[in-house]
């Protein structure tokens, strides 16, 4: 799939078009996709990423956008807005994501408690009784990774349980 797009990103760059992508935090774990994305920078795209994102879109134009059917289930199908205050709306949402998203080529910010997005956004996940599996689902990463991560934020915490974690991150302003 990687392929195929690259041969339509190209063609796009090459008749002058800008791009501007926002994926998840996550591609940044996967080498295949972030080798990717460093590849459209290279092509004069521009793309960043966040911890979390509300709702996929395409927008083009910034005149039609598209919008998933099921924001739970992408793979249903689109929807076409041409509406303007919607699309408007569309546009004012997808510049918010972009202003807060970290430049591919930079490393996401830690926070005054030395969180990095991704993490803080597992720990709101986690407290709004999420398992592990869904706040996963809601972060493109595998269980696998999610464990890993709050394993490291226990360590960091002190905190023999997450249970006891969830306790000490609420008290240190984590949550």
């Amino acid at each position: 799939m990687i392929e195929a797009a690259k041969c339509l990103d190209r063609q796009v760059r090459d008749r002058g078009v800008g791009i501007r992508t926002i994926g998840l935090d996550s591609i940044r774990n996967d080498g295949l996709t972030l080798a990717y994305a460093e590849w459209l920078v290279e092509i004069g795209a521009q793309v960043r990423t966040v911890s979390t994102l509300p709702i996929r879109m395409l927008i083009y134009d910034r005149r039609i956008a598209f919008l998933p059917v099921d924001a739970s289930n992408t793979q249903v199908g689109a929807v076409q807005v041409s509406e303007s205050g919607t699309v408007v709306a569309v546009l004012a949402l997808f510049d918010q994501i972009w202003n807060v998203a970290t430049p591919i080529g930079s490393q996401p910010r830690r926070d005054e408690a030395g969180l990095l997005p991704q993490e803080r956004q597992l720990l709101s996940l986690l407290a709004e009784e999420m398992t592990d599996e869904a706040a996963g689902h809601h972060l493109g990463l595998s269980q696998r990774t999610v464990r890993r991560m709050m394993a490291a934020i226990m360590e960091r915490l002190g905190a023999r349980s997450r249970f006891e974690a969830g306790l000490r991150a609420a008290r240190q302003g984590w949550l």
